[in-house]
């Protein structure tokens, strides 16, 4: 198993993982979509699993009960549809934005 971010080795002292656990190089989340293995961009709340919750951000830790670390080495993915629009317009892009013409 590996850090997204950093692609370190991670090894689990438990079989499941904490919401809270860090990478202990890099010192990123490690509870986050991105190190699942039901992470799938593309798919509705870019995962594989029926009716999970929305998560905001992919790359910070969050509660989602359906998470299993990947078993997975580092594969490169392309970017989610949010992560895009993240980039692109910034943190608030999914809010509705007025504009007068």
């Amino acid at each position: 198993m590996q850090c997204w971010k950093c692609h370190e080795n991670v090894e689990l002292i438990e079989r499941k993982l904490s919401f809270r656990a860090i990478c202990e190089k890099c010192g990123f989340d490690l509870h986050v979509c991105k190190n699942c293995r039901y992470f799938s961009p593309g798919k509705p709340n870019d995962c594989s699993m029926p009716n999970t919750e929305y998560v905001n951000d992919r790359e910070r830790f969050n509660f989602c009960e359906d998470f299993v670390f990947s078993q997975d080495t580092y594969r490169k993915e392309k970017p989610s549809s949010h992560d895009v629009g993240k980039k692109l317009f910034g943190e608030d892009f999914h809010e509705e934005k007025k504009f007068i013409l």
